[in-house]
């Protein structure tokens, strides 16, 4: 419970003090500012409601991970 009354005063403090700042933004920063928050809000339920859903480092592991054990790979000195 302590969580959750904290999430609620943070986020109201961060919604108070962005708000009026985002009607003056167009567009992409918008975009940028609900996805962020978006995120954030995900990780403060996961974390509020012990859930055992998957991490965001885990979506960017499993699309970058091949790849970039590719790229380790390839960048490899060999001795």
């Amino acid at each position: 419970m302590a969580f959750v009354v904290t999430l609620l005063i943070i986020y109201a403090a961060i919604l108070a003090h962005d708000i009026p700042k985002l009607k003056e933004r167009k567009g992409r920063t918008v975009l940028v500012y609900t996805l962020l928050m978006m995120v954030s809000l995900y990780q403060s339920a996961m974390l509020v409601f012990d859930l055992e859903w998957p991490f965001v480092h885990t979506l960017f592991e499993t699309v970058f991970g091949r790849p970039a054990g590719q790229i380790k790979e390839f960048l490899k000195v060999s001795s």
